[in-house]
This record gives C-alpha cells, sequence and structure tokens, in this order.
C-alpha cells in the first residue's frame, strides 16, 4: 500500500477486484496494488480487506509477482 495525507470518499467502492487493479483505500487512505491472491481472497482473485475505489489497471503484472510485502514500486505514467 502506499499512504498519502488526501482523504476521498468510497465511490462504486469493491471488495472483489480485477487482476491488476490500482484501487484506492478509503479506510486505510491509501493506493492499493492488486496482482494476485489477497489474504483475505477466496480464490486465486484478489480481494480487498474493505471496499475499495478502483482508479486505473495495470496492463502487464508480470513484474509485480516478485514482490514481496513492504517493498517498493514506482508507477509511472505512460
Amino acid at each position: 500500500m502506499l499512504y498519502d495525507s488526501y482523504r476521498c470518499p468510497a465511490e462504486n467502492a469493491l471488495e472483489a477486484v480485477p487482476t491488476g487493479a490500482i484501487a484506492y483505500c478509503p479506510r486505510g487512505n491509501a493506493l492499493c496494488l492488486f496482482w494476485g491472491p489477497t489474504p483475505v481472497s477466496t480464490d486465486d482473485r484478489p480481494r480487498a480487506a474493505s471496499p475499495v475505489n478502483v482508479v486505473a489497471e495495470i496492463d502487464d503484472i508480470a513484474p509485480l509477482t516478485e514482490t514481496v510485502g513492504g517493498g517498493r514500486v514506482r508507477i509511472e505514467r505512460g
């Protein structure tokens, strides 16, 4: 999760999100990247711990599959 100081309300928030989703989590005030199952997933698809607003999607998630919790990533606009 990427934490920031701005706050935004939930809009069309989801818990089940598509693979590659970039989503804002109002509850945690964080930007989240979803590339596989999460601790709250019930199958192989990503699932947020609380409803999130999907704001973008990552086309190629392959580089993220080697990222471990707490790892650093850089998001660039393409």
